[in-house]
């Protein structure tokens, strides 16, 4: 947009009958200056006069270089713009003679005079100026005034009518500074966050910052000084329930804009951000604040809809221009006032002049805190946090039960407030505020039994995300001084969860058994033990997948009515991890769940495993925001999946850098992740380490007692016998997919076992039967998977190459795609699209080098020779321009590459 800005104002400049004088306006931050300067560079190349002059806040002219800073001090003298001026808007004959002065010195250089912060002219200047824009017209002689916006007295109060009576004449011309449009500012915020913004978060950036160039960045910077973002994959993401304050330095060009308008007009606009909740009845409430009229309270509101800052809406509701310069102003004021206006807005509302919805009143109690009438308050908060979806809002609601604590006013209102806030900051992923919130309840003797039991196993939950393993050690080895108060029943369950945490799933079911008399006689306890017992079984294949749907069964217990929900979830997971999608979607459809309610990455594995185009999205977003930020049992899949993805994608170091930061959150089936890791290291032709990897933890999962993976990691070392050319051992692998199908009997493990059968034989019907499963059962992931590497044995028919083939491109797997072209040519498949291939290769090639491989490794993965690899980068080199690797992976990572 600044582009197009400076070349209209070129345009006025070079026209022949263009007006004399062109303003150029925009709000502070709008890009005014740049404009200036690149007129100037553009005047200066076409070898004109130019003077560039900016003018002080006391309306001294200074001289700028042509990027808009100052010249060293002593670097020669800068003419008087506007000639001598005292006295000039007073008589009209002062004016006249200073235009008449000045005239002459600049016609006679066919000069061009671009002045910046022209707002800080005096009503004098003004008059010159008027009286300038009639002697220069018809000359060449122009002048480019850049005035930002809103403009300070006396500009506005003389500038306003001496522009229209120029503009009246053509002998002004106004260009305002647009705002920068989508693509403007994505780019801003990308180089500010250093990731690639969602439309979710540009929307949130254009909506608060309204394009403005300074702001947009600062609005980048807000987000990330308050949490608002989450960096995954090279994309940035926003986590809308954050809902910080944003700082006192928010806006800040906008901010000492407003304060150069005077002390009036701050004190107002101030106010007025804090007041700007209460809509319509703002006008009173300012009136109250300000402890002035009515009318005077009109009159300052008018001040700030004519400076261009605040607006008023057809509904009556008043908002800031550019919404986080309200934010910003907002900030500006003292903790305490804040405090004391939030509670003019809080009473505003329940006197029903002023109205809000419900999240956004609760925000307001919070600030208010005992300044209002404790009881309301309290249950103001406690409707909130009642009302909310559970996981949707939770940093807020942890706010709203924080502050439902301090305003309680009996025992069992605080009691209530104490364990909601532990709940919603387990939600929000604050494990040291739930950990602190729990030892201080079992601190508190006054705690009732029930509830004091209940939550030891939270706290050790809540060691696990805050990553305290030396405690959940001593939790998990024996008598904790964290345990030595509870109960057998809760200390049981207690050290079964901590050993499953230290990823010791084999010794908690041990101790599950051992200890079954105790958790099962407590209605506390038994259910979590059950389940514990029902997803031991199930990994280990001693009861079918099938019955997964039972865990709905029976009532659930008094503590917490929503534990059919929590239920569901653990079957969900559970059958996620085993890979079963359409047993997991059973469980959805009998619990009454809505896909939308569900853990964001269990909805991410769905997807994933049945291969939809926005598996991707859905992941990344997962990761940015999980919405469950405690122990989670399919973590680990969902980190199998997606880093699987990765793998398919090229992406193969960083997949194995999603891995490492997966591993602390992944205690349960973690031998799921070295499947992965085994894939790369045969991607990269590694095999020793692959098969040493994998072998390693197939042991550990036998060891612990789990069975499911083993499907995954057999079906992997059956393919490195078939490399290794060691027949008789992927025959004997074979044979244990087929075990491991019988046992557990899900869909992934049947497609598994079909895929052993027919990779050990070399079977095409097998390699038939394999896909028809995948097809049937909905696993078109693991599908293509098994079929693209069939299909390097050329076992695969040519319609379902092509099927695979398709599937890949659906979901951008460049490296898949490579893979399968290179099986479909062994096997005569005449390959689709051959004209796409070469720029979907350089491409492959590119985001390899973006991993940081080296030309051997790169060879090993593309199936080539090093010298093949050289050649080819040579080739794209050459034909890009690019000097070196450095500069090509740059270029991809940026989005500047073109193909």
């Amino acid at each position: 947009m600044v582009r197009n800005t400076t070349n209209e104002v070129l345009d006025l400049v070079r026209a022949d009958d263009g007006p004399p004088v062109v303003l150029v306006t925009g709000w502070a931050g709008s890009g005014r200056s740049t404009v200036l300067a690149e007129v100037r560079a553009v005047l200066r190349a076409e070898e004109r006069v130019v003077t560039g002059v900016r003018l002080t806040r006391d309306g001294v002219p200074v001289g700028v270089h042509d990027d808009g800073s100052p010249p060293p001090r002593g670097n020669g003298h800068v003419p008087v713009p506007f000639g001598p001026a005292a006295g000039a808007h007073d008589d009209p004959a002062v004016a006249r003679r200073a235009a008449a002065a000045t005239a002459a010195w600049v016609t006679g250089r066919d000069a061009v005079v671009v002045v910046d912060d022209a707002q800080w002219m005096d009503a004098d200047t003004v008059a010159v100026l008027e009286a300038l824009a009639h002697r220069l017209t018809g000359t060449s002689v122009h002048y480019v005034c850049a005035i930002a916006m809103p403009g300070p007295e006396p500009l506005r109060a003389v500038g306003l009518p001496a522009l229209e009576r120029l503009r009246a004449r053509g002998l002004v011309a106004t260009v305002r500074v647009p705002g920068l449009d989508a693509d403007q500012t994505a780019q801003v915020v990308r180089d500010t966050l250093g990731a690639v913004p969602t439309p979710e978060l540009l929307t949130w950036v254009r909506g608060h910052s309204r394009g403005l160039t300074a702001v947009v960045a600062g609005a980048a910077e807000t987000l990330r000084h308050t949490d608002r973002v989450r960096l995954v994959s090279g994309h940035a993401y926003l986590v809308p329930d954050a809902h910080a304050e944003p700082g006192p330095d928010t806006a800040a060009a906008l901010q000492e804009n407003v304060r150069r308008l005077g002390p009036r007009i701050w004190r107002t606009a101030t106010v007025a951000a804090a007041l700007q909740p209460a809509g319509s009845a703002l006008p009173g409430l300012l009136a109250t604040a300000l402890e002035t009229t009515a009318e005077d309270a009109c009159d300052r509101l008018a001040e700030l809809r004519a400076t261009g800052i605040l607006h008023r809406r057809s509904t009556g509701r008043w908002q800031f221009i550019v919404p986080l310069l309200g934010a910003g102003l907002r900030a500006a004021l003292g903790p305490y006032e804040r405090r004391v206006l939030a509670t003019l807005v809080v009473r505003a509302v329940w006197d029903g002049r002023a109205t809000l919805d419900r999240p956004a009143l609760a925000d307001l109690v919070v600030l208010a805190g005992r300044l209002l009438p404790a009881d309301r308050a309290y249950d103001e908060l406690i409707a909130a946090g009642s009302e909310a979806v559970p996981g949707v809002v939770p940093r807020r609601e942890e706010r709203w039960w924080a502050a439902a604590i301090e305003l309680a006013g009996t025992a069992a209102e605080r009691l209530r407030a104490r364990y909601e806030f532990i709940r919603a900051a387990e939600r929000a992923g604050d494990a040291d505020a739930s950990l602190a919130a729990i030892r201080e309840m079992l601190d508190d003797e006054t705690i009732p039994h029930p509830t004091r039991h209940a939550l030891y196993p939270v706290l050790v939950l809540g060691l696990h995300s805050a990553g305290d393993t030396a405690e959940l050690d001593a939790i998990a080895t024996g008598p904790a001084p964290t345990l030595w108060e509870v109960d057998d029943a809760t200390r049981a369950i207690c050290q079964v969860i901590a050993r499953a945490l230290r990823g010791r799933w084999g010794a908690a079911y041990a101790l599950l058994n051992l200890t079954r008399p105790h958790w099962s006689a407590e209605p506390t306890t038994r259910e979590m033990g059950e389940l514990i017992e029902w997803v031991g079984d199930l990994f280990a294949g001693r009861v079918p997948a099938t019955d997964a749907p039972s865990v709905l069964d029976g009532e659930p217990t008094v503590l917490d009515p929503a534990r059919i929900r929590y239920r569901a979830q653990w079957a969900i997971a559970s059958l996620v991890a085993m890979g079963d999608v359409r047993g997991a979607r059973e469980v959805v459809r009998r619990s009454g769940l809505a896909e939308a309610e569900l853990v964001p990455q269990h909805r991410a594995v769905f997807a994933l495993l049945e291969g939809r185009p926005e598996a991707s999205e859905l992941a990344q977003r997962a990761i940015a925001d999980p919405g469950s930020h405690m122990f989670e049992i399919g973590r680990a899949s969902f980190y199998q999946q997606f880093t699987g993805l990765m793998v398919v994608r090229g992406q193969l170091t960083a997949a194995r850098q999603t891995i490492a930061s997966a591993r602390g959150e992944v205690p349960v089936l973690s031998h799921l992740l070295d499947m992965v890791e085994g894939v790369i290291d045969l991607g990269l032709g590694d095999l020793a380490t692959a098969t040493a990897r994998v072998e390693g933890a197939l042991d550990q999962a036998r060891g612990e007692s789990l069975l499911v993976g083993a499907d995954l990691l057999l079906c992997l070392l059956v393919q490195i016998d078939v490399i290794c050319e060691d027949f008789e051992r992927a025959r004997l692998r074979a044979g244990e997919l087929d075990e491991v199908a019988a046992v557990l009997g899900t869909p992934r493990a049947l497609l598994h076992a079909s895929f052993g059968r027919a990779m050990a034989h070399a079977d095409a019907d097998e390699t038939a039967e394999c896909l028809r499963i995948a097809r049937d059962t909905g696993q078109e992931f693991d599908g293509a998977q098994l079929g693209m590497r069939l299909a390097r044995m050329g076992l695969v028919e040519a319609d379902e190459l092509l099927r695979i083939y398709a599937f890949y491109e659906r979901i951008d797997a460049p490296l898949a795609r490579y893979w399968t072209r290179t099986a479909m040519e062994i096997s005569g498949v005449p390959v689709p699209g051959r004209s796409v291939t070469k720029a979907e290769n350089e491409r492959l090639l590119g985001q390899l080098l973006t991993e940081g491989l080296t030309n051997r490794q790169i060879a090993h993965v593309l199936g080539s020779s090093e010298k093949s690899v050289e050649g080819r980068l040579g080739r794209l080199f050459s034909r890009t321009g690019y000097r070196s690797r450095i500069e090509l992976a740059a270029a991809l990572l940026e989005g500047t590459y073109d193909h």
